[in-house]
């Protein structure tokens, strides 16, 4: 049993998290300051001002709320994993939906409530996503990053015939939400993420409840 679902554990750890693999990107430390040389001039030299970083006020008004992705627009995030995965042997069929809630104070929870159909090189797996993820974010500029995250809440249980299997590579995977590093289009009742998977892109549009 277990043999048949290795091959689940290799696709999966690029594409089953809702694009949650993906790691925050890591700052760049500032130049060191050259140390000034020779001797001070007589008339001090002023020092420009720092440029200020743009608010991210704006961006949370419209971020702030409960969001929710449906049926179609799951369906949609799976046909880009999908197209990533061509000529793989392996397809995603998802059923149900998911709802993120963004907090003005910087903590969001993510609640994935859908079954994924893996069909594997000939091999069905039945993934059950139940409760759900909590953590912060921040955002700056037009993107949007999980600084933390706790996953103690989110049930996986992965099925082969109706029988239970280690789903220990999947629960991996699914570590944080589609937020952890992504691009954002924020409208009043849309949001757009764009998540990096591999070397390609999937999108995730969810409706303001």
């Amino acid at each position: 049993m277990i043999r048949r679902f290795s091959p689940l554990a290799v696709v999966t750890a690029a594409v089953l998290a809702l694009g949650l693999s993906a790691c925050a990107p890591v700052e760049e430390k500032p130049a060191t300051q050259p140390t000034p040389t020779g001797s001070a001039s007589a008339t001090p030299t002023p020092t420009p001002s720092a440029t200020p970083s743009p608010s991210p006020t704006a961006d949370l008004a419209c971020l702030v709320g409960a969001w929710h992705m449906g049926q179609d627009q799951v369906t949609a995030f799976y046909n880009d994993v999908n197209s990533l995965m061509a000529g793989s042997g392996a397809k995603f069929t998802p059923v149900g939906t998911a709802d993120l809630i963004l907090r003005k104070d910087g903590t969001y929870k993510w609640t994935p409530a859908e079954q994924v159909t893996a069909n594997v090189s000939g091999t069905t797996i039945l993934i059950n996503f139940k409760g759900s993820i909590t953590g912060t974010y921040t955002v700056t500029g037009n993107g949007i990053g999980s600084q933390t995250q706790d996953t103690s809440g989110l049930e996986i249980v992965a099925t082969i015939d109706g029988k239970g299997t280690d789903a220990g590579a999947i629960s991996q995977q699914i570590s944080v939400a589609p937020i952890s590093d992504a691009k954002y289009g924020c409208k009043p009742d849309t949001l757009t993420l764009i998540n990096k998977l591999s070397d390609s892109t999937a999108t995730s549009v969810l409706h303001r409840e």
